[in-house]
């Protein structure tokens, strides 16, 4: 398990099997989803604050201030930002030496698995999210972890070491030279 996380226990409702290994768990940090929301807000703020401050008679400082505060409100209830956090905070990301699982426990729904075969490139995006590039195609995203270019790099030796050991056992059962 990574050091950050090192205080998880695997997250009830997930079994490992007899010969899976548990690499790591990852939640959401706060912070991390904080600094996601003010980036996203100060941006909407510096392109909205403008215009808040062209078309009122507020003086010029005291305009952009307003605008800056009020874009960014606008920015975080009116897409609901302020509210993700309620619905991320329980996630939990299970890596083993054979899947990937999600789990929110306040989710009804069963745990959510795949194999580390569907793997492709997983990287850190923006400052907050990791991007995993699913095989053969699409994308999934593992928002506001702590030490994302960790968490990527992870995902992707353990990916590298279930491909590699795959092969070799489906050479061994061909009988074909590796």
């Amino acid at each position: 398990m990574t050091d950050t996380d090192a205080n998880h226990d695997l997250p009830e409702g997930i079994r490992l099997h007899p010969d899976e290994q548990l690499i790591a768990v990852w939640r959401p940090a706060l912070p991390i989803f904080l600094r996601k929301l003010a980036f996203v807000s100060i941006l909407t703020a510096l392109l909205l604050g403008g215009l808040i401050d062209a078309f009122t008679n507020t003086p010029s400082l005291l305009g952009w201030g307003l605008g800056v505060l009020g874009s960014a409100a606008l920015y975080a209830f009116l897409f609901d930002d302020v509210f993700e956090w309620r619905q991320r905070r329980d996630d939990h990301w299970v890596l083993t030496n054979w899947r990937i699982l999600f789990l929110n426990p306040t989710d009804e729904a069963e745990p959510a698995t795949m194999s580390l075969s569907d793997c492709g490139q997983a990287s850190s995006w923006m400052w907050w999210s990791v991007r995993l590039r699913l095989l053969p195609r699409g994308a999934m995203m593992l928002p506001y972890l702590r030490d994302r270019q960790a968490v990527a790099d992870q995902i992707a030796t353990a990916a590298t070491a279930y491909k590699s050991a795959n092969q070799t056992d489906q050479t061994t059962l061909t009988g074909a030279a590796p």
